[in-house]
């Protein structure tokens, strides 16, 4: 007998996947690497009009999806809350789709705020950002201590994704955990999937690999204020992997010593070069290919090597279980 994938749906708390499963068209699963909350979007057919009615679904709701590869495999994708019901119809008939959001919408998370962090090390700062909105902190946080650290009209989402960005990590929400990681601990990992090419045809059902020199570059250059006076600092990153000459200029910030300036170059510098190398591709469905995973690009020539997941799609439907993936270079 061949093994059939499966999902289950707790939503408020009750298993509705056996009476959802024979009117759901499609389950979608999106996991982000960074700086995105995942998603999960849940199509049903509505023949009788009940979703648009008794059963249409509330923003705010709670929604617990986990995917099973029929195979012993397993994917919690996480909780998530219900985000845009959305009901449409065409000649095919009426269908609702359930869209929830992993970072809590009803919560301070999705708040603009404007406050200071006085004298503190960025592990403390997350933290507290991430309890505020009843998230638990995990990753590998480098110990950089600033003196002032300026949140500015930001929602705490948006400005935990501008701190990673300025400090060489990444920041992902998945469920109720907040992901705050070096780059070293995620792309330094040793690859947790190989893919071939000679799986072309079974389990890799396409690929597209790129390679660019636009927008990359072999340097970056800071020029930035002193966060307490008037005097300016520069500071620069090389990358020895690139080798257009390009040199990137970061310009408008403020500083408070040499290693904050260098860092901040690195950072940039990394986010930018990613793109050397990037490409998508999807394969018959696997658990296993998620966001924040390295993979081992194997047989196809000057394009193999290591490359980061930066983001994983998981999709069930009446065709079957695939999964796709955007892909950019593993830089530590």
């Amino acid at each position: 007998m061949v093994a059939k994938p499966y999902f289950r749906l707790i939503y408020q708390d009750v298993d509705i996947s056996s009476e959802l499963d024979p009117m759901t068209t499609s389950v979608t699963y999106t996991d982000q690497a960074h700086g995105k909350a995942d998603e999960i979007d849940v199509t049903v057919q509505d023949k009788d009009g009940r979703w648009k009615g008794e059963w249409k679904p509330e923003p705010g709701d709670t929604m617990e999806l986990t995917i099973f590869d029929g195979l012993g495999g397993e994917l919690p994708c996480g909780i998530f809350e219900l985000d845009e019901p959305d009901a449409s119809g065409d000649r095919g008939g009426d269908t609702m789709t359930i869209r929830g959001l992993a970072a809590p919408i009803s919560k301070p998370l999705r708040t603009e705020k404007t406050r200071a962090f006085e004298k503190q090390s960025l592990r403390p700062i997350v933290t507290k950002v991430a309890t505020e909105a009843g998230l638990s902190v995990e990753g590998d946080i480098e110990n950089q201590t600033f003196e002032r650290v300026t949140q500015r009209k930001e929602r705490d989402l948006e400005f935990l994704t501008r701190l990673a960005e300025d400090t060489g990590h990444y920041f992902s929400v998945r469920g109720t955990r907040a992901v705050f990681t070096s780059f070293k601990s995620v792309d330094g990992r040793a690859a947790a999937l190989t893919v071939s090419h000679q799986q072309l045809g079974t389990e890799l059902l396409t690929y597209r690999l790129k390679q660019q020199t636009s927008d990359t570059y072999s340097k970056a250059k800071v020029t930035a204020l002193y966060e307490n006076s008037k005097d300016m600092i520069e500071a620069e990153e090389e990358d020895p992997d690139v080798k257009t000459g390009d040199t990137l200029r970061i310009s408008g910030e403020r500083v408070e010593n040499a290693a904050q300036a260098k860092a901040l170059a690195k950072s940039r510098l990394h986010y930018k070069n990613r793109k050397s190398t990037s490409g998508s591709i999807s394969m018959v469905g696997t658990v296993r290919l998620v966001a924040g995973i390295t993979v081992d690009m194997v047989d196809f020539g000057k394009y193999s090597g290591k490359l980061l997941v930066d983001r994983s799609t998981h999709s069930l439907s009446r065709g079957g279980y695939t999964t796709g993936a955007d892909l950019v270079k593993a830089k530590q």
